[in-house]
């Protein structure tokens, strides 16, 4: 049985990104279905340089949850891609802003206008 606050994720590709739609809260207990998906650190496949978060279906985060997204955005820089996030509330955008964390991770409105910015790069 799936509760409807309980965290999920699945991916998808493309050419030159991984897309990752998280689904639920985005808490302590989504830690280690999140960063024990891969070696972050590492980078993505090969041929990819971007990482899209789809944070549409994320409803809450709280402090550990920040933390874990965080810790992905870190990880970017040392595994040399570029991580995206769009489907924020303005509130969580604030949030995300107001910890520092929008130096790193770039928001925006939907994956089109990701597609579109990386399609340009």
């Amino acid at each position: 049985m799936v509760l409807e606050n309980e965290f999920s994720i699945s991916t998808r590709e493309t050419e030159n990104s991984m897309i990752l739609d998280l689904s639920g809260d985005l808490t302590k207990q989504a830690e280690e279905k999140l960063l024990q998906l891969r070696d972050w650190d590492k980078g993505l496949d090969l041929g990819k340089r971007y990482l899209i978060l789809n944070l549409t279906n994320v409803h809450y985060m709280n402090s550990n949850g920040i933390a874990i997204l965080i810790r992905l955005v870190r990880s970017s820089v040392r595994g040399s891609y570029q991580t995206f996030a769009y489907g924020l509330t303005s509130h969580y955008k604030k949030l995300l802003r107001m910890v520092g964390l929008t130096v790193h991770l770039m928001i925006h409105s939907t994956e089109e206008e990701i597609l579109a910015q990386i399609a340009d790069e």
